[in-house]
């Protein structure tokens, strides 16, 4: 048994919870985004975190929604797990939100 290597995984449910979760709240993300960011960014990241439980460093993403489209950016830092998780989590959004939002992946 190898205890010292720990499974670098994304969490399948945290996952889909979140975008359930995002789905729920979208009208509170998008009404919240100019007003109040941060209150948007502590409420995404509390629910994001669990999605990547290896990744012990602060997860770093910005929003923006104008003219009814909406980007989320999402950085991987150049860590090759969270690269690939994140086309993972990407590809498990949901189609209705898959036509107001866009899930952009970069370093």
């Amino acid at each position: 048994m190898f205890g010292l290597f720990t499974k670098k995984e994304m969490d399948q449910a945290a996952a889909n919870a979140f975008w359930q979760w995002f789905a729920e709240n979208e009208a509170w993300i998008i009404e919240n985004l100019d007003s109040h960011g941060m209150d948007v960014v502590w409420a995404v990241d509390a629910k994001i975190k669990p999605v990547f439980p290896y990744f012990k460093k602060e997860l770093e993403f910005q929003f923006g929604f104008n003219s009814g489209e909406g980007e989320f950016f999402f950085f991987h830092l150049g860590d090759k797990y969270l690269m690939r998780d994140a086309k993972a989590l990407s590809d498990l959004m949901p189609s209705t939100l898959a036509k107001r939002w866009k899930f952009i992946i970069e370093a």
